[in-house]
């Protein structure tokens, strides 16, 4: 029986390199161009043969196993964030890893190193999969890219699922950073609000700032637009947790001018596309209401976001084992919620997937005091979770990789998911 502990830190110090790497030169979605070539490289070491990209810069590889089977997915995310404060940010564009994916690529690469010496012993295969653009920023510049033909979707899982680069997987697992859990706890079966987001944008008449009176003033109405949405809070059902987080890009454009262009980025989230649908209707509403008030016209532009996560109970079942035989069971836990949204929620809803969470990280998401406590332990623990997963499933004639892709039963067709992302716009 092969020790995959020893065969996951045989070769850490590599993953290390790989993670500090991506640390160095971090980018934001659909621009991570460098990081995707740097992750290439480090598969191509292994001698992978890497697929892509897609979507600019997702790329994949595949390790095949003795006898056919399942198709199981490990998965990573190619993106930073924007913390300028942070001390790894990049100075020029304000970009930091501040969310860890720079280790979950690393700890997906330490995985393969392992699996690459016991894939005889699996039936079925285990795709490496980096994704694009987890991480909802610049809706700006992607809807840009959108307008260009570049991309359709604004985040890299449903792009990458409307591409057919997980037409050939069965399930998908991924180990995302804990915030402000230094110790090795991991959580399993949480789950995540989705979201929607809104463009909007109020269309007043410029004037003179002395004559006021000849103008219809944009901000005044985006100001009662956030009173709107502000009053309409206690209306929210506790259960639903519907968050309504708006900001203003656009302000003004000289000071001694009337605003006649101001524009207000917003997510709605919430636990269910109900709870998401009525946050939509209330501030679609305060929208239209402020701007009638002060004379003005409201354009607003609904894109979808990420749906709630629901993560397959059989699968984290089996993640679980793996990590038990790592951790210890006293290291597990179940049922905590994931801050913010992801966009695995919405794979969840088409096929076998799991978004668990591992400490060994301080600070707060996406803060500016993030980081990893001791990356090289990260990378050995989260690298020994993933192989000994990917062993348990496809091992033994695969019969739990089976049995999870027989009893999994799909919330959303393809017809039904695209026609809620492509039908949600506006």
């Amino acid at each position: 029986m092969i020790d995959i502990k020893e065969e996951v830190n045989r070769n850490i110090d590599e993953a290390v390199s790989l993670a500090l790497e991506l640390q160095s030169k971090p980018e934001l979605g659909y621009k991570e161009f460098y990081s995707s070539s740097i992750l290439k490289r480090y598969w191509e070491s292994l001698g992978l043969k890497v697929e892509g990209p897609f979507a600019g810069t997702g790329i994949r590889c595949t390790i095949d196993g003795a006898k056919d089977g399942p198709t199981l997915c490990l998965m990573s995310e190619l993106d930073a964030v924007l913390s300028p404060m942070s001390p790894m940010a990049d100075k020029s564009t304000g970009a930091a890893h501040a969310c860890g994916h720079n280790i979950q690529s690393a700890q997906v690469f330490a995985a393969a190193q392992a699996i690459l010496r016991f894939k005889d012993s699996l039936c079925g295969r285990v795709v490496l999969l980096a994704v694009p653009a987890e991480e909802f920023l610049e809706i700006e510049y992607r809807l840009g890219l959108r307008e260009q033909g570049k991309i359709r979707y604004l985040s890299g899982k449903p792009e990458l699922y409307r591409l057919g680069v997980f037409k050939d997987i069965d399930m998908v697992a991924l180990i995302h950073a804990h915030p402000n859990t230094p110790t090795y706890e991991i959580y399993l079966k949480g789950g995540s609000l989705g979201f929607t987001a809104k463009n909007i944008r109020f269309i007043g008449k410029s004037a003179h700032g002395a004559s006021p009176f000849d103008g219809r003033n944009a901000l005044q109405a985006a100001n009662l637009f956030l009173s709107g949405v502000n009053a309409n809070r206690e209306t929210f059902k506790d259960e639903d947790s519907i968050r309504i987080h708006p900001i203003i890009t656009k302000g003004g454009d000289v000071v001694n001018s009337v605003p006649d262009d101001v524009r207000i980025e917003t997510y709605v989230r919430g636990r269910s596309t109900d709870a998401i649908g009525y946050g939509c209707k209330v501030v679609d509403r305060c929208a239209n209401a402020a701007a009638q008030m002060m004379d003005c016209r409201c354009e607003i532009e609904t894109i979808p976001g990420y749906l709630p996560l629901k993560q397959d109970e059989k699968l984290s079942d089996a993640l679980a084992v793996a990590a038990e035989k790592v951790l210890g069971k006293e290291h597990i836990h179940y049922g905590v919620d994931m801050v913010g949204s992801t966009d695995i929620g919405d794979l969840c809803h088409l096929m076998p997937a799991l978004q668990a969470t591992l400490g060994g990280f301080v600070g707060e998401q996406h803060g500016s005091d993030f980081r990893c406590v001791d990356i090289k332990k990260s990378c050995l623990i989260g690298g020994t979770i993933l192989a000994e997963f990917a062993y348990s499933v496809l091992s033994d004639d695969a019969k739990v990789g089976l049995d999870v892709v027989r009893s999994h039963r799909r919330l959303l067709s393809d017809s039904e998911y695209f026609a809620y992302m492509d039908g949600n716009r506006n």
